[in-house]
């Protein structure tokens, strides 16, 4: 039913999704000392499924993250991850709408209104 382009979409949302619950766990636990702070890599897989032509085969990764250790044994770096989650916002934002116009459009072609 959906198309290359669709299931890119999909998956960068569900990469996306997922960072955000690891950006969440990150800054709940930024003052929990010897707690290290995880990073989604989405990217670089969903990119090699997409060139290999199974996007929807797209898993994302979740590893450590490269901060740097502080004095309590805690890797979060509270600037980064708020940062991160303004840059990973809009990028939903333009999946959503990529999504959306996609529906949209099949909506028109299956003979229904916008």
């Amino acid at each position: 039913m959906w198309d290359a382009a669709t299931h890119t979409v999909i998956g960068a949302l569900n990469g996306l999704s997922l960072r955000g619950d690891v950006r969440a766990n990150n800054i709940a636990n930024a003052q929990t000392p010897g707690f290290r702070a995880s990073h989604v890599d989405f990217e670089t897989t969903l990119a090699d499924a997409v060139q290999r032509g199974r996007p929807q085969a797209a898993q994302p990764n979740v590893g450590a993250s490269p901060t740097v250790v502080n004095a309590m044994g805690n890797s979060v770096d509270l600037e980064t991850e708020l940062i991160g989650e303004m840059k990973d916002g809009l990028q939903r934002e333009a999946m959503a709408a990529a999504f959306n116009f996609k529906v949209g459009n099949m909506r028109v072609a299956m003979g229904g209104q916008r």
